[in-house]
């Protein structure tokens, strides 16, 4: 927080960005004045729009020089006008549009007239170039200390988005209007799912075949009927209330990815939808029915899900890989992920994860990987490099190596180039190989049979083996008397008809290489048939005078590379689909298991105790020692136990919602913990807390959790604090937790703490259940608070998430749901 010392005007505090940028600017060089000569309606109106959660813009004076607030900010896009907007002249700001709103300053100026415009077009330039923008604004103005119009308050929200959205709907409307044939027909065909509902009933009068599929029922169980009747479930989930809404204001209602649950196969699945409703109007403008329109999207958010569940699988499948994986992130391509076979190749040493590509590598900046790299998070198109000379320094000697690579982009849910991975294979002894050959021809044949490669040499136009080595021998499977001197596919004929006589035909005729990767040949060796993968080279075998003579072939058997990553492929599916009921199963042995310990464990507490009572002062120094370690241990059995026990009730659904004051539950868990926070010295400071919908138990549990953790890893010596703010989640908020469900109005809380904190890197980590950063000897506990938070958080269609930088305390931000009406 700003203190009153630092900041002399108190109308310039907080603000976010833009309250920063004012702060700094320097307005002593703009008509403007330095700000300790702002008249107090100037600085009345800059407080407003600094504190404002709504977009808001101010001209002041006759330059017309602009202020604006962080809600403002991202109409002004990514390269456009900010942050230079900030205090500059509006004639100067505006050019692209200056002829639009002068008039409009000049009506609020010369005639202190306010007026709003709803939707309307203003071009501006941003992001790199001019844009159709649509806003909704009001123009006010501002009446200074002398009683003149000193200023001009814009309050504005970009409506480009819902101004497209009702163009494409109108448009479809107006051809719809066209003819009642065409409009059935446009239906049927649509590439979309699409319906007519009549009536306040929401009858089914058509819907074509997308639509019914998305029901998940034939048409003869809709058509002509109210389709609640059949989508019971949808219906409680508030979707009739959305479509009677629509069919009485006729206001269009449009939704992004939104859950529903229909009963498709027999059984109740959760779909995800884009969907709009729009009211459908009859000639005299009378709604008669609404149109839906929609696209279900389902298996793109799934995926996204299941990507994020199977995470720690396909790390630890690609860190077991046998060829060299990276993942860079970002468009600074900072690593992200390297397993042991890259770790070897680049010969860095292991702690390159959190470095930037350039800082492992800063040997490659001449040999133009940055710029394809650069290239494929740029366009999204993949780059695939063949036996491609690298030079790496490998210690402390820079090295020439060759490699086949590939940088393939990384997509995240919404399609958006978020990284790179990066898989290779070695190839330098190949290459070396085949230069070595075009150097000396004078003992080539000899280099060739004691080549670290597959390598051998067929003459003529039927392509005689001439020259062979044990390698090349040893990946036929066949003894060398049956191969050698003979047409190669007389030697192999169960090679025959795999595309092989076609590639060397054309070398031997064309002079023209061909190079093949990872390409699969089926051979019958020692007696059965074996399918491997080769990178191989058939490249034209010439003399002195370049006359072609045969095809020499060159091959790396990459079997066991290519099994390894189809086996990665196949397991991540595997376990992805065997997640979901592994969780179910472990939570229900870890309940059964949890309380049939919880009475073994007791017995040993108790005649521990008993024993101790018994034998009294009589008892050896040593043996009460060993008593009082057997009573230690037993209470932290039954400390685990009971963590056990409740991290499995989570999942249970017996528990009811029913409004919960969060402030109460605060105070109820500080009553709790008051001795250890006396203890700790520590103070908790609160912000008023909402009440919500919630399952009190949790909610005391998550409290107790969270407070209790911050205690447990406070500072000793320091005067600790712990700071719990509360505020209602933003609509722009949002975006950063795609998993909360559209129709629910949620409170964002925050725990923070001054304590030891910890490293980022593990900020997903420990919500694992037993995941521990540190000893049971420096910190006491069993690792499973955090990971009922996260349950806690997930049973009331919530979030929860951790920053920290080790040593500077921790924030730990739980999202939780106003009310639990679409609660599924």
């Amino acid at each position: 927080m700003i203190g009153h010392t630092e900041i002399k005007y108190h109308f310039l505090e907080g603000g976010g960005e833009m309250g920063e940028l004012t702060r700094t600017f320097d307005w002593a060089s703009t008509p403007v004045g330095a700000v300790d000569t702002w008249p107090r309606e100037l600085q009345a109106v800059v407080g407003v729009i600094l504190h404002s959660g709504f977009p808001m813009f101010l001209w002041w004076g006759d330059e017309m020089i602009q202020f604006y607030n962080d809600a403002y900010r991202p109409s002004l896009g990514n390269e456009g006008k900010h942050p230079e907007a900030l205090g500059q002249k509006a004639i100067d700001c505006w050019p692209e549009i200056w002829s639009i709103i002068y008039p409009l300053i000049l009506q609020v100026k010369n005639e202190n007239k306010s007026f709003f415009l709803e939707d309307q077009l203003v071009p501006i330039f941003r992001n790199g170039k001019i844009e159709d923008v649509y806003w909704t604004f009001s123009y006010s103005s501002v009446i200074g200390e002398t009683g003149t119009i000193d200023g001009v308050l814009v309050v504005c929200t970009e409506t480009t988005r819902k101004v497209n959205l009702l163009k494409e709907i109108e448009q479809s409307r107006e051809r719809l209007r066209l003819s009642e044939s065409n409009f059935k027909r446009i239906i049927l065909q649509a590439p979309v799912a699409m319906c007519i509902l009549k009536g306040p009933k929401h009858v089914v009068e058509i819907a074509n075949e997308r639509m019914y599929k998305l029901w998940g029922k034939p048409e003869r169980t809709f058509l002509g009927k109210p389709i609640f009747n059949e989508l019971q479930e949808a219906k409680y989930e508030g979707f009739e209330a959305l479509l009677d809404n629509v069919y009485k204001t006729g206001e269009t209602f449009t939704a992004y990815g939104a859950p529903v649950t229909l009963f498709r196969e027999d059984k109740t699945e959760t779909v995800y939808v884009h969907f709009v409703y729009e009211a459908l109007r009859e000639g005299d403008n009378s709604i008669s029915g609404v149109m839906v329109v929609a696209v279900e999207v389902t298996e793109e958010i799934l995926t996204r899900k299941k990507l994020e569940e199977s995470e720690n699988q396909v790390r630890s499948l690609v860190e077991s890989a046998p060829f060299p994986i990276g993942v860079y992130v970002g468009r600074e391509m900072r690593i992200a992920l390297v397993n042991q076979a890259i770790i070897d190749v680049w010969g860095k040493g292991p702690h390159m994860v959190g470095k930037t590509y350039y800082e492992v590598l800063p040997e490659l900046d001449s040999q133009q990987i940055y710029p394809k790299l650069d290239r494929v998070y740029t366009t999204g198109v993949p780059y695939h490099a063949r036996n491609e000379r690298v030079d790496l320094m490998v210690d402390g000697e820079l090295q020439t190596y060759y490699f086949n690579y590939s940088f393939t982009p990384l997509f995240d849910a919404k399609g958006n180039v978020y990284g790179v991975m990066n898989t290779a294979a070695e190839v330098t002894d190949l290459i070396i190989a085949k230069q070595q050959v075009e150097r000396s021809e004078s003992n080539f044949r000899n280099m060739v049979k004691q080549a670290p490669v597959a390598m051998c040499i067929m003459l003529g136009p039927d392509h005689v083996v001439e020259v062979a080595n044990d390698l090349i021998i040893e990946l036929w499977g066949k003894p060398a008397e049956e191969v050698m001197n003979r047409p190669i596919f007389e030697g192999l004929p169960d090679a025959r008809n795999q595309g092989l006589e076609e590639l060397m035909d054309g070398v031997y005729t064309t002079g023209n290489a061909f190079y093949a990767n990872e390409r699969p040949v089926t051979l019958l060796r020692k007696g059965k048939y074996e399918t491997i993968y080769q990178n191989f080279a058939y490249e034209p075998y010439r003399d002195s005078d370049g006359t072609i003579l045969g095809v020499l072939a060159i091959t790396i058997d990459v079997t066991q590379q290519v099994k390894a990553r189809l086996e990665i492929e196949e397991v991540v599916a595997e376990r992805t689909a065997d997640l979901q009921k592994s969780n179910a199963e472990l939570s229900q042995f870890a309940y059964i298991t949890s309380h049939d310990l919880q009475e073994p464990a007791r017995k040993i507490s108790t005649f521990t105790e008993m024993l101790t009572n018994a034998l009294g002062e009589t008892i050896d120094p040593r043996a009460r020692l060993y008593l009082q370690k057997i009573e230690s241990s037993a209470s932290r059995m039954l400390t685990l136990i009971r963590d056990i026990l409740a991290l499995s009730q989570l999942s249970k659904n017996t528990y009811q919602f029913e409004t919960v004051d969060l402030n109460d539950t605060l105070s109820e868990i500080v009553n709790d913990y008051e001795l250890l926070i006396e203890q700790k010295d520590c103070e908790i400071i609160s912000d008023h807390l909402p009440s919500i919908e919630a399952i009190p138990v949790q909610m005391s549990q998550l409290f107790g959790n969270l407070i209790s953790n911050a205690l447990k890893f406070s500072i000793p010596g320091n005067k600790n604090c712990i700071r719990i703010a509360s505020q209602a989640l933003r609509e722009y908020e949002r975006v950063e937790y795609p998993d909360l469900k559209p129709f629910m109005a949620y409170y964002k809380i925050s725990f923070s703490d001054n304590g030891i904190g910890f490293n980022q890197e593990y900020a997903q980590q420990i919500f694992n259940i037993f995941q521990r950063l540190h000893s049971k000897a420096d910190y006491q506990g069993t690792g499973i608070g955090l990971a009922m938070c996260k349950k806690i958080a997930e049973n009331h269609s919530g979030h929860i998430s951790a920053t920290s930088v080790q040593g500077d305390g921790a924030t730990f931000t739980v999202i939780l749901p106003v009310s639990q009406r679409n609660h599924a």
